[in-house]
């Protein structure tokens, strides 16, 4: 029984999908008959429901980008991706990840990456408004903490941080639409933004500068804050490096973005395993 069920459920879902092949079986002479809707308006509703189903969603994760895409590139779109990425998800939360990757290898929209690259920005912001929730660090640890430890010292960062790298001023047409003004048009610019979700859970971003963004990728590469101090050399002058890179880190604190801050030597941690 439950491998004839098995069969039944492909069989509905290979016609909701679109992909049913009539020499591998089909769902229609399992479709019992009722009142006077004929079995192919039947299937028919279930299908439209379920294709309009994947829509809401890719809707509800990239409201923007529909509004920048305009409804007829954007119906386009949909229909497309639905057709080449059928749901393999258990949970609609996880359909549209492959939307990146289609913006930037199907026509027309691969001719205008800055499409993508909104695209990323949005599932950049699900990801973080979605994040596991974990403590955070205070600026209160950080002052406890002895001077002797410090060059040891590394940060671990709460799971709602991202980092979104752009070429485009996508950043800007997003904030626009959303204000319901019109876009810039698109202009290459190079810029980095943090993205995390805040103490009252909401999602935020701001600009990441240079100096923050290679601190927090040697952060999140296991670099003590030493090994901080020293690649920081190559953008700030000797005696203001301290400050700098103090300045940053209390920052982060204040901003929420900083689960542990971690003191002892990593062959401590392991001996008092």
């Amino acid at each position: 029984m439950s491998s004839l069920l098995a069969t039944r459920q492909q069989q509905l879902m290979a016609y909701l999908q679109g992909t049913q092949t009539l020499d591998q079986g089909s769902i229609h002479s399992h479709i019992v008959k009722q009142g006077n809707v004929d079995t192919e308006k039947r299937l028919g509703i279930y299908q439209n429901a379920y294709q309009l189903r994947l829509k809401e969603t890719i809707d509800t994760d990239h409201n923007i980008l529909g509004l920048y895409l305009g409804d007829d590139l954007y119906e386009d779109m949909m229909n497309n991706f639905i057709e080449r990425n059928p749901s393999e998800q258990f949970s609609l939360r996880h359909f549209a990840d492959p939307l990146i990757d289609f913006l930037n290898q199907q026509a027309p929209f691969n001719e205008h990456p800055q499409i993508a690259e909104l695209a990323r920005f949005e599932r950049l912001l699900l990801n973080a408004f979605d994040a596991l929730d974990t403590s955070r660090a205070n600026l209160e640890q950080l002052k406890t903490t002895a001077p002797e430890k410090w060059p040891h010292m590394q940060l671990r960062f709460h799971p709602s941080l991202q980092i979104f790298v752009s070429d485009w001023n996508v950043v800007n047409i997003w904030q626009n639409l959303k204000q319901d003004t019109n876009p810039p048009e698109p202009v290459l610019e190079k810029n980095s933004w943090l993205v995390w979700r805040n103490f009252e859970r909401l999602t935020e971003f701001r600009p990441l500068d240079c100096v923050a963004l290679n601190m927090l990728n040697g952060f999140q590469n296991g670099l003590h804050f030493e090994d901080i101090c020293q690649a920081l050399l190559e953008q700030v002058p000797e005696h203001q490096v301290s400050e700098r890179a103090l300045s940053v880190i209390v920052n982060w604190l204040e901003l929420g973005l900083i689960h542990k801050i971690i003191t002892e030597p990593a062959s401590s941690i392991l001996a008092q395993r």
